[in-house]
Order: structure tokens, then C-alpha cells, then sequence
């Protein structure tokens, strides 16, 4: 199943997915027709400029949900936070499409309006994810005067194109949850939701604002589609180190260039982002019952375990035995 749309001026998302698939929209709130699967999506609008999008379902078939650019593009900056594991997110300018295969993490995505976007959902699994739509101009009216710094200007200038990439964290999950379990009689729930989109808002350009003010480089969409297919092999195996000549000859491209435009989208270096993945593999691993810290160790490819244990608590605060056992 294919939903695909252009998220241009005045388009309704829950109109449209209705009108394609039956299904039934009451207020703001459409249900998942019983042939696709249960769930629903709610939209709260606050106002033209500053839209959120919650999804929640669970599909009986895969399923594709792709965003096209419009022609006349806009100042809409899509701010997507991922809360469960997605095969592949794949987004793509007009001329070139990259792909970002997922792992185990939840992630946040934060794009300009002239990217497409193609999320595919693997059918029988729990889907949650939610969509802050704000225009550039009011999220410079939020965010207020700060301190000069090239990230927040060329995001919210209203005429760049960026893709950020950030790793989930609690003070995000903190904030979704309390959207997912949000009191929908509650006679003030719209404040309530603006609130909290206004607090993730918050968390997501207080961590951007802390990445290293420099001027950005342009992305062009040669160089995006090779980062993204550097990203996927980086993560494709987490037993093995990257090789930074290797990655660099798989994009084309110059170690200096490639370690610069990685940095830009991702936040860290190559080698530091792997590390952090590995170490976010290893704790979902020790969250399943039965399985052993030298079993998650070893199949990380570490071959000295107390250096393995080392890194975990470096990244988690906790030995991994303790962190398996909840201490």
C-alpha cells in the first residue's frame, strides 16, 4: 500500500489519506479502516503556520507513505520524530534520492520543504511517530533572538535546504509520551499539545544549537545521496570499524569532504556516531531476556570484554551487567 501526496499550501493530510483508503475522519482524528489494520492519526492544528501530525497504528501490510516537494516550494520546515524502529526512511530531492536505513534507535529528522520523503513501515508492527510542521518564520518568533549561530540562521531563513539528523533521547520520549497519553476530553487538550510541541521544539534546536558554529556547507544532491549510502554501509555491520579511506572511496569524495558533511548532518564524527550506534545496539540487545553481556560483546565484535564494559558505561552511565539488571 502507497499513501503519496504533496504536502503543498492548504493540503489536508487526513482528507486526502481518507478519500484514498475509506477511511472514516471525525474532527481531527482519522480511524485506520479494519482492512488495513487499527489505529488512528490525530492533527492539531494551532494554526496555518504550526501544525502536529501523531501517528499511531499497526498495518496488516507494508506499507509507503511518500511526500513529494511541491513546485512552489515554502518556508515549511518538517521536524519527524521516529519512537520506534523503522526499516527505512528514505528521503530525496527532485533530482537524486538518498536513502537512511534505521537500526534499533528512534531518531529525529529535521528537513526543508524541497526534500521529498518516503517512509516505508514493515506491516504487524507497532508504528508511532509524530510530525511538527512549522514555518520558518514563526519558529525565528519562538525561538527568539539568540546568540549568532549558522545552523539556527540557515534553518530559519526560509530559503536553504538542510537535513539534521539527532538520536533520540528521554527528553524526547518524555515529551511523546506525554502527547500518545494525552486526556483527549480534557477541555484543554489543544494548549496541552501546543505545549508540548513547543517543549520538543525546544529540546531539538537546544541540541542543534550546540553543534559546532560553523559556517554549513552546501548540500548538493550528489553529495547527500553518497553521505546517506555512507551511513548505511557505517551501520550495516556493527562488528566492524569503519575505515574512513574505505567509506570516502564508497562516496567519491574526499576523506576531508566527506568528514565535514557527515559532521553537518549528523552532529559528530564518523567513527564517534558508529560508537554511539554500536553502544545503542548493545543496550537494546541487553534488554532481551537471556542474553549475556559476553554474548552482546562478542557479537559487537569486541574481543576483550572489560573494553567493551568500559565503552557501555561511558555511553550509559552503567556497567552492562548492571544495566541489564535494572540497577
Amino acid at each position: 500500500m502507497t499513501f503519496e501526496f504533496t504536502a503543498g499550501a492548504g493540503f489536508d493530510f487526513l482528507k486526502g489519506f481518507s478519500e484514498q483508503f475509506g477511511a472514516h475522519v471525525s474532527g481531527n482524528k482519522l480511524g485506520i479502516p479494519g482492512h488495513m489494520g487499527q489505529g488512528n492519526i490525530r492533527r492539531i492544528d494551532f494554526s496555518d503556520n504550526f501544525k502536529l501530525l501523531i501517528h499511531q497504528y499497526t498495518l496488516h501490510e507494508d506499507f509507503v507513505l511518500r511526500r513529494r516537494a511541491p513546485e512552489a516550494v515554502s518556508d515549511l520546515i518538517t521536524i519527524i520524530f521516529y519512537n520506534s524502529s523503522l526499516p527505512n526512511n528514505q528521503l530525496s530531492n527532485r533530482e537524486v534520492s538518498f536513502t537512511c536505513t534505521k537500526l534499533n534507535t528512534a531518531s529525529v529528522e529535521v528537513s526543508s520543504n524541497d526534500l521529498n520523503s518516503e517512509i516505508r513501515f514493515p506491516g504487524g508492527r507497532e508504528i508511532y511517530f509524530t510530525v511538527v510542521g512549522i514555518k520558518a518564520a514563526l519558529l525565528a518568533e519562538l525561538l527568539g533572538p539568540t546568540d549568532p549561530n549558522e545552523l539556527i540562521d540557515r534553518v530559519t531563513n526560509g530559503n536553504s535546504t538542510f537535513l539534521y539528523h539527532l538520536m533520540m533521547v528521554p527528553e524526547f520520549e518524555k515529551a511523546l509520551k506525554s502527547l500518545a497519553e494525552a486526556d483527549e476530553a480534557d477541555p484543554l487538550n489543544r494548549f496541552f499539545y501546543k505545549v508540548k510541541a513547543q517543549e520538543l521544539l525546544y529540546h531539538v534546536f537546544s541540541k542543534l544549537a550546540k553543534r559546532e558554529n560553523k559556517k554549513q556547507c552546501h548540500l548538493n544532491n550528489q553529495d547527500v545521496s553518497r553521505l546517506m549510502t555512507v551511513r548505511d554501509a557505517l551501520v550495516a555491520d556493527l562488528s566492524e570499524p569503519p575505515q574512513l579511506r574505505d567509506l570516502a572511496k564508497l562516496a567519491n569524495m574526499s576523506e576531508t569532504k566527506l568528514k565535514q558533511l557527515f559532521r553537518q548532518i549528523f552532529g559528530d564524527s564518523i567513527y564517534n556516531y558508529y560508537q554511539t550506534v554500536r553502544m545503542d545496539e548493545a543496550a537494546s540487545m541487553l534488554r532481551h531476556p537471556g542474553v549475556s553481556v559476553s554474548q552482546v560483546g562478542y557479537q559487537l565484535g569486541f574481543s576483550n570484554l572489560s573494553h567493551f564494559s568500559r565503552l557501555f558505561a561511558k555511553h550509559h552511565g552503567k556497567a552492562p551487567k548492571r544495566y541489564q539488571s535494572g540497577g
